[in-house]
């Protein structure tokens, strides 16, 4: 019992001492160093090469404590170590094929490093390459030019000007065989330009002479066959407005051609340089002047003076040679190892200036023995004074040092440095320490040399010294070059010095210099330089013969052994964050002119511009957003029914239409109580098959979406169903103007389906409407033989009848593009006598889709009845085509403002 008290009592303590542990341990974690944990684990992962959860821990740690320098310092280097890692991986991925991992991976490279803009090209060039590869058209530019599938590089910054407009489909233009023998030049010119809706004028001096032509032309347009008439009789034309033109001779141009004037704003390049590039590119000639180029350094931007034609030349030229200035970082590592070993063991017995003994020598005497004229005998004492004698050569002994002495060194050096260089432009970086060095002594005035010399420094001392500073450390300085291929062609200089002995002012300098030049390509590693040197030093000094015995020799001498071993590796590899992308509607060819005239324009297009501006005109005009004004809803009371009368009442609501209030909104018509709106319609015409006329009722008196089911048979039973309340009323109601619903199948039978709208059901007076009776516009085509045989061109006219005055008028008609073409429209005979002709706009999509826009002059009324258009089409292909109106886009307004009701009755026509 008491040996177990004692054990409780042990383990009491124990327990104890732990929890007094964990208290005083609570403190010290709680002054431990933010984020230290984190950042332990990412240098563990940046010694391994693991930069993507490098990044990550060092982020952590930031995030903790976001003022240590430390943790910024390998931030930077781990988050940029990261994104090229995922530039790699992308790449990698591309090569293979598999372009949505190539996306994810510039994607990630671009996340941690938004810095690096060549990421982002690289995302758009595998968008554009899957696609590709999925089947899909490659998306084309606002120019025309297809994208860059292939090429590399940054694409250039979109221009912060507005947004252009949209691209329009342009009219399908057909060929035609052209041939005049011996015609007046300037008949041949109007009779062509006549058929473009052109208005010509002529230069008295230019066609003062009659000009006979022939031309024989075929499969060619009417615009590109002027163009070359143009050109053949060495002609040119000015516009004068979008529908006319002044057709002269060349020598003329300086008369008539009219220069504009145009400021580009250079985003990279250097003004002086561009300008001196188009001087070149675009040089003066015989009747040809130099284009007026004046450069701003202030707005970095160039201001031209030339022909439109010139100006869009130069305006090209700009946007090719306009491109990011290429950007590299160059990660340069430099590894060093040396290890250096010396041994010396033995007896070193004696050193090379340690003298056993010896004499002076002995010298003969002349002229009597006597050493000089004094002297009359012969100085035993000085011959012999050096001479050793037998006891003191005995003591002659050999100095003995006993020597073990082993020295090992293992040094390693890695230097990791990392520049940031622009294209084509010097960037230097030094990193190390300046260290004193004597090159001279100065002395004071009078004073010409030193009293003694030190032989520390071996200057004489007495005088002051010159000390000037070396810089020691590395010197990196490059100079890149980035390719469209992104390869960096980089001259370098490289430099490493070290000091040993830095506390002297005579120090020893240890150099290592590289210089040269290297093409690398991108975020691939080259080797410019590896040094390795084996130095192997063994020596002895002491007793011949004896010092060199195996073993005794040891006794005698202390031989020496020294080996040093160095190797060096230098390692460049270039990054590139930014390189100019080079597509190819920057390698197209571009018409200049010739060597006496400058770029003419094309006919052509100036036409297809034209055509553009009408297309954009006429889209604006479109009214997008329509108010429709709605009558105030009719109060009505409620009575109670009887009971005996609630079945008499449902047979009366399900025989006859129920009539609702008209409501200013589609909450109103939830709530509000449904009374019967007037009933709707629908006349079948025996015979016509193909005409079915719904008669809807204005603005003013809109009904509700709930009315009976129609039917042409005399005994249809109606059907019920439940549709919702706001689709019925979108296929009621249209935006501006009351359609009838036209059917070109050749089914008779109409149907309305039947809505059935919450609330209480009573019975209600009839209202009554005291707005405008509506007038009525019929809308057909010409009848007559449907049938077409393949190449087949016709005139369809489109005819209008109606006693309101016509006002603006857009129509959409639908047609089968596979079977139909439509070559042109023009304005029908009813256009025939009015003093100004109203503006025709016309669109033709090459999906099967054909917008026309007809506007009177202001002030002119002109009742609607006769030919409103004339269509030619022509058959292409055997099958069967509706030409029909597109509900949704007809809009048919009166002069005077009164509501109008559409009747339109479609064509169908059979190709064989």
């Amino acid at each position: 019992m008491r040996f177990t008290m004692k054990l409780r009592n042990r383990w009491h303590s124990i327990l104890a001492l732990t929890i007094i542990g964990c208290l005083l341990a609570l403190p010290v974690s709680a002054f431990a160093k933010k984020g230290k944990d984190h950042f332990d684990r990412g240098m563990k992962y940046e010694q391994a090469q693991q930069w993507e959860k490098a990044a990550q821990e060092f982020t952590l740690a930031l995030a903790a404590d976001p003022s240590n320098v430390d943790f910024q310092l390998h931030y930077r280097r781990a988050v940029f170590n990261a994104s090229q890692a995922f530039m790699q991986q992308g790449r990698a991925l591309a090569e293979q094929r598999d372009y949505v991992g190539a996306y994810n991976a510039f994607r990630q490279a671009f996340g941690y490093d938004p810095v690096n803009q060549l990421a982002v090209s690289e995302m758009e060039r595998m968008l554009r390459l899957d696609q590709v590869k999925q089947g899909n058209a490659p998306p084309t530019q606002g120019d025309g030019a297809s994208a860059n599938l292939g090429g590399r590089g940054t694409p250039n910054n979109p221009s912060p000007t507005r947004a252009q407009e949209p691209e329009l489909s342009p009219k399908p233009e057909a060929t035609r065989v052209i041939n005049f023998n011996g015609v007046d030049l300037k008949q041949v010119i109007r009779q062509l330009a006549a058929d473009l809706s052109l208005n010509v004028m002529f230069d008295k001096q230019s066609f003062a002479q009659p000009r006979q032509i022939d031309v024989n032309l075929r499969d060619v347009t009417t615009a590109r066959a002027l163009d070359y008439i143009f050109l053949q009789e060495n002609l040119f034309f000015q516009k004068l407005d979008k529908r006319t033109i002044l057709v002269a001779d060349q020598s003329r141009r300086p008369q008539y051609q009219q220069l504009v004037v145009r400021t580009f704003f250079i985003a990279n390049s250097d003004p002086d340089k561009v300008k001196a590039l188009i001087g070149q590119a675009l040089p003066a000639s015989v009747g040809r002047p130099q284009p007026i180029v004046v450069s701003d350094k202030d707005t970095n931007s160039l201001t031209v003076r030339d022909t439109a034609e010139n100006v869009k030349l130069i305006g090209e030229l700009l946007d090719t040679i306009d491109k990011d200035r290429a950007e590299v970082v160059m990660d340069v590592n430099i590894y060093e190892v040396s290890r250096s070993s010396l041994l010396q063991v033995g007896n070193q017995l004696g050193s090379g200036s340690f003298n056993l003994g010896g004499s002076p020598g002995l010298s003969v005497l002349t002229s009597n023995a006597a050493t000089s004229a004094a002297q009359t005998g012969v100085n035993v004492a000085s011959i012999l004074g050096g001479v050793p004698t037998a006891a003191a050569a005995a003591l002659v002994i050999p100095p003995s040092v006993l020597t073990a002495f082993q020295s090992k060194n293992n040094s390693r050096l890695l230097a990791s440095t990392q520049i940031h260089a622009f294209n084509n432009e010097e960037s230097t970086a030094r990193i190390g320490q300046r260290v004193p060095v004597q090159t001279a002594q100065a002395y004071p005035f009078g004073v010409q040399t030193g009293t003694t010399t030190n032989t520390q420094t071996g200057f004489p001392s007495g005088g002051f010294p010159v000390i000037n500073y070396e810089p020691t450390g590395l010197t990196l300085s490059f100079t890149p070059i980035v390719f469209p291929n992104l390869d960096v062609q980089v001259k370098m200089k490289i430099e490493s010095k070290d000091v040993s002995g830095a506390s002297t002012l005579t120090p020893t300098f240890t150099e290592r210099t590289i210089t040269g030049t290297a093409r690398v390509q991108n975020n691939r590693t080259m080797m410019l330089a590896s040094v390795s040197q084996d130095i192997q030093s063994n020596g002895r000094q002491g007793l011949p013969i004896i010092g060199g015995l195996p073993l005794v020799g040891r006794l005698f001498t202390s031989p020496t052994k020294d080996n040093r071993t160095v190797d060096i590796v230098i390692a460049v590899t270039p990054r590139v964050l930014r390189a100019p992308a080079v597509t190819p509607r920057d390698e197209e060819m571009r018409q200049s002119g010739t060597l006496q005239a400058p770029t003419t324009g094309s006919l052509e297009a100036m036409l297809r511009e034209t055509e553009r501006e009408e297309q954009i005109a006429a889209a604006r005009r479109i009214p997008k957003n329509v108010t429709i004004q709605l009558p105030d809803a009719a109060v009505t009371t409620y009575e109670p029914a009887k009971t005996d009368a609630v079945s008499q009442q449902a047979k009366i609501d399900a025989s006859q239409p129920a009539k609702t209030d008209t409501t200013t909104t589609e909450a109103a018509v939830l709530t509000n109580p449904v009374t019967a709106p007037p009933t709707q319609t629908v006349s079948t015409q025996a015979g016509d098959s193909n005409r079915v006329v719904a008669s809807l009722q204005t603005d003013a008196a809109m009904p509700q979406p709930k009315s009976a089911m129609l039917s042409t048979a005399p005994n249809a039973a109606p059907a019920t169903q439940t549709t919702d309340v706001a689709s019925a009323l979108k296929t009621l109601v249209s935006p501006s103007t009351n359609v009838a619903t036209t059917s070109l199948s050749a089914k008779q039978d109409a149907a309305v389906t039947p809505v059935d709208l919450p609330g209480p059901k009573s019975e209600s007076a009839p209202i009554k409407s005291t707005d405008a009776i509506p007038s009525m516009v019929e809308l057909s085509f010409a009848s007559g033989n449907t049938d077409l045989k393949i190449g087949e061109k016709r005139q369809l006219m489109l005819r209008v009848k109606s006693d309101a005055p016509l006002g603006t008028a857009l129509l959409t008609l639908r047609f089968d593009p596979k079977v139909l073409k439509i070559d042109s429209i023009s304005l029908g005979d009813l256009f025939a006598n009015v003093k100004t002709a109203p503006t025709l706009t016309q669109s033709i999509d090459e999906h099967g889709m054909m917008l026309v826009s007809l506007t009177p002059a202001g002030g002119s009324s002109l009742t609607a009845d006769g030919a409103l258009l004339n269509i030619d089409i022509e058959a292409v292909a055997a099958g069967d085509c509706n030409l029909a109106f597109d509900l949704s886009n007809v809009h048919v307004v009166a002069s005077d403002g009164r509501p109008l009701l559409l009747q339109i009755e479609p064509i169908k026509l059979t190709v064989k």
